[in-house]
């Protein structure tokens, strides 16, 4: 594959988170305009923000968000951050994004769950009118917050839904905290008839993405800690479960240690649904084109399979079924002229 075709193919992602994917140069205007004190060089910017190759696990990965948290605390520069991922995502070439966030860890300086909300959509928008990329939001409840403030985010979930936000997510540390420890959270968002999309089999534990399932999710976040517990992969075809893979991310955060061990192939083979992701573009130092061309030289990814991939990503998507079908169609009329273009050249 060739980075300047993948480039232009159009693409969907449904696993980017908002605070791990602010660009450096963003991070340090809003530093600047709210004299928060990280480095004005960009390079030394990006040592504190960029995970180490060497993490250890994901607690480790985790602690990169310390400094971009501390940018993030006012209306402006949540809108600034929203509009610049936004931007990013239409340099990649991606038609549809799915932008995730925790409302809750937004809040040291006094906003309520609300204006952190709205700021984040305001941004969205923007950036879809200046971009022409279609967006949504997810909010994440962190696994660490009590039932209370869990319970809180679900409802605004609730309050913003058909307003741009569309799922609900648990993140954070999954090896403290299992998902059947959120039981009563779930029955509520399944109760309001909030789409789930739970982050698990991210360290080692499968049984986490089967009782991430048993609760009502219908994506899962990462789900590679599912290759060791194959006893699962009749669940998954079951209930059509779509998971999002993150290549990168999953190496820094030692999900898996070596190429043979990264279950990309497996789960094609077994017929599981993925779709490919950033999960934290600065966090990661990534972006969609590249965990493609990362695939296409582990795996020899083919463009046919590509297209497969993000047709994966709308079935998946939370949105409408004529939603759907629009990006169905586009990414059918984009790769069929990428082919006859080729065939002919």
């Amino acid at each position: 594959m060739k980075k300047e075709i993948v480039s232009k193919l159009p693409k969907i992602e449904l696993h980017c988170h908002l605070d791990g994917s602010v660009s450096c140069e963003t991070l340090l205007k809003i530093s600047k305009k709210y004299t928060i004190g990280l480095p004005e060089d960009t390079e030394q910017l990006r040592k504190l923000v960029n995970a180490p190759e060497d993490c250890q696990n994901l607690k480790d990965y985790l602690t990169c968000f310390d400094v971009i948290l501390s940018c993030l605390q006012t209306e402006e520069a949540l809108e600034m951050a929203a509009l610049d991922v936004l931007a990013q995502a239409a340099q990649d070439g991606i038609s549809y994004i799915e932008l995730r966030f925790a409302p809750t860890q937004h809040q040291e300086q006094g906003l309520s769950l609300v204006q952190v909300v709205t700021a984040v959509l305001r941004g969205l928008n923007a950036g879809e009118a200046r971009y022409g990329i279609k967006s949504n939001a997810l909010l994440c409840g962190m696994r660490h917050d009590q039932q209370e403030r869990l319970e809180e985010v679900v409802r605004l979930a609730k309050d913003y839904q058909g307003k741009g936000i569309v799922a609900f997510d648990l993140a954070g540390d999954e090896a403290a905290y299992p998902p059947e420890n959120f039981k009563e959270t779930l029955e509520l968002a399944n109760q309001l008839t909030i789409p789930l999309t739970l982050h698990a089999g991210e360290c080692g534990c499968g049984k986490n993405v089967a009782d991430s399932i048993k609760l009502g999710a219908k994506r899962i976040g990462h789900g590679i800690a599912l290759k060791d517990t194959p006893e699962y992969f009749d669940l998954l075809r079951e209930k059509d479960i779509l998971l999002e893979i993150c290549p990168t991310s999953n190496f820094q955060t030692k999900t898996v240690n070596s190429l043979e061990d990264y279950p990309f192939r497996q789960f094609l083979k077994e017929q599981i649904k993925v779709c490919v992701n950033t999960d934290n573009r600065t966090v990661s130092n990534t972006n969609l084109v590249e965990e493609y061309m990362k695939l296409s030289e582990w795996f020899q990814l083919t463009y046919e399979e590509m297209e497969q991939l993000n047709h994966n990503a709308v079935d998946g998507a939370f949105i409408s079924d004529q939603e759907k079908s629009i990006l169905h169609q586009q990414l059918t009329k984009e790769y069929k002229k990428f082919r006859t273009e080729n065939v002919s050249s």
